[in-house]
């Protein structure tokens, strides 16, 4: 009994110390964050700020020729006050002509000063934030962007893939803004009416760089990995690095990194005699990113990016299971072997092509109900709303979304050698974004697919999350060895 207690105390200890490291950096965090909030507030008037432009600028179009620019600023500085937002995060909006993108509005790695009056506010996770809105006429370029900063040159190559991703479809209508938006993240262009139809079909996620986009990027590049020959266990030698490049250059947005964060963990781990563990890599990927940054609890997206995550690990590959079974997967393989024996070419190809079919079927119907599930509550109580028909449109638009990165993928590599096959295979990935759009204006049209509700209380919640822990234990009851049962009875019957 001594010995056994020594692990648990020593893990109960671990977690204390933990918690506590957490709740005094969150503590900290949010005291200086209160501190320079009534800095920037002491008079309510207009400064001159002098900051660095972050990492990406989004651009939204305003009426007429004019459009805003916003952009996370770095290193923020008060004339005349010294160093000021050390902790406050500061969003810098700059107004100006919607051409002005090329050379006159704030680009990546510049300093600017900008004078306007800082709006400090709660957001949606109770943390404080600041926002300066400024413009042409009251800011001016300080110093230009170093060339060989990593910031420019992944703007550059930002810039430069996000044109050979739409070789051959330039006259697409809002298409190849689409492909831009799903490959690299680039979400300027979309017109507002098509943001609000995608919103309206519950599939708008399509369009956010996160665990949708890593995982078939990382699908995408096994597969050479693994045709040079390279061992299972050494995939993630050569799989994280690129992981870690295309995140960078698709924006580096917080979903992004923590998907490459758990991707990489995930792969890395037969590198150390570890078999890989989805749910093990959720956690350690939310045991650093809430350890690095313990106000992330809070945060909506964050919330919702590890709840949909551990949606998928723990329900899809059983629900997928149980298609397998009520489709009689097993059996349509079964009737191949016999056409294989009986020499049957067409026979076989006609059998394998429903195997295929039904094994796709099964896999996206299987992934759409485990996101839709774990996503349900949290969209209730945060934005009250309840949303049937993205789940429906999510069956089209997810393996759609698949073709369009692959396409857009080969097309992307294609383009280095010959514009023409860059053309065939963007052309591809149009095709399936035009089947994307099509389903998503079918289901915003549709009354039930999305309306709003009377928010969720917490503990609504809670009793949700409750009740898919419950079924996530009968389920993994259920697979063990003759835990299906009863559905081979079905098949049987």
């Amino acid at each position: 009994m001594r010995c056994a207690g020594k692990p648990v105390a020593r893990g109960v200890a671990a977690l204390l110390t933990l918690f506590f490291l957490g709740w005094t950096d969150a503590a900290w965090d949010c005291a200086g964050r209160e501190r320079e909030a009534s800095e920037l507030q002491i008079d309510g008037v207009r400064r001159a700020f002098v900051c660095r432009v972050g990492p990406e600028v989004v651009a939204t179009p305003l009426r007429g020729e004019s459009a805003k620019f916003s952009f996370r600023a770095e290193r923020v500085w008060g004339e005349g006050h010294g160093r000021m937002c050390r902790f406050l995060p500061v969003d810098v909006n700059w107004f100006g002509n919607r051409h002005a993108e090329t050379n006159g509005a704030p680009r990546p790695g510049e300093v600017w000063r900008v004078t306007g009056r800082a709006n400090v506010r709660r957001g949606r996770d109770g943390l404080l934030a600041a926002a300066i809105n400024t413009g042409e006429d009251r800011s001016a370029r300080v110093a230009e962007a170093d060339l060989g900063a990593w910031l420019v040159r992944i703007d550059r190559a930002r810039r430069q893939a996000a044109k050979r991703v739409t070789i051959g479809i330039e006259n697409w209508g809002v298409v190849p803004a689409l492909n831009q938006a799903m490959m690299l993240g680039c979400r300027n262009e979309i017109p507002r009416g098509m943001r609000r139809i995608f919103a309206n079909s519950g599939t708008i996620h399509v369009f956010a760089i996160s665990g949708l986009n890593i995982a078939l990027v990382a699908a995408l590049l096994i597969v050479p990995i693994s045709a040079l020959g390279v061992p299972r266990p050494y995939w993630g030698v050569g799989l994280a690095p690129l992981l870690i490049f295309y995140t960078v250059v698709s924006g580096s947005q917080p979903s992004a990194v923590r998907a490459c964060l758990m991707a990489v963990i995930y792969y890395l781990g037969p590198l150390f005699g570890r078999r890989p563990n989805g749910m093990a890599a959720l956690a350690a990927t939310a045991l650093i990113v809430y350890a690095h940054s313990p106000f992330l609890i809070y945060n909506i997206g964050c919330t919702l990016s590890f709840a949909v995550m551990g949606g998928l690990i723990v329900f899809c590959q059983p629900l997928d299971e149980i298609g397998h079974r009520l489709c009689r997967i097993r059996a349509l393989e079964q009737t191949v072997k016999l056409y294989e024996q009986s020499g049957n070419r067409w026979a076989v190809l006609r059998a394998k092509g429903a195997v295929a079919l039904a094994e796709a079927m099964t896999g996206s119907v299987a992934m759409s109900l485990a996101a839709w599930l774990a996503s349900l509550p949290l969209t209730a109580y945060y934005f009250a709303r309840f949303t049937p028909g993205g789940f429906f449109a999510n069956l089209v638009i997810a393996p759609c979304a698949f073709l369009v990165m692959m396409g857009g993928c080969l097309g992307l590599v294609a383009s280095v050698f010959s514009d023409w096959a860059a053309s065939c295979f963007n052309h591809a990935a149009g095709f399936f974004t035009v089947i994307m759009i099509r389903t998503a204006e079918i289901t915003a049209n549709v009354p039930w697919a999305n309306f709003r509700i009377s928010r969720w209380e917490p503990w609504m919640v809670w009793c949700w999350f409750a009740v898919l822990a419950l079924c996530a234990v009968w389920l993994r009851r259920r697979r063990l060895p003759n835990g299906l049962a009863w559905l081979e009875e079905s098949d049987a019957r």
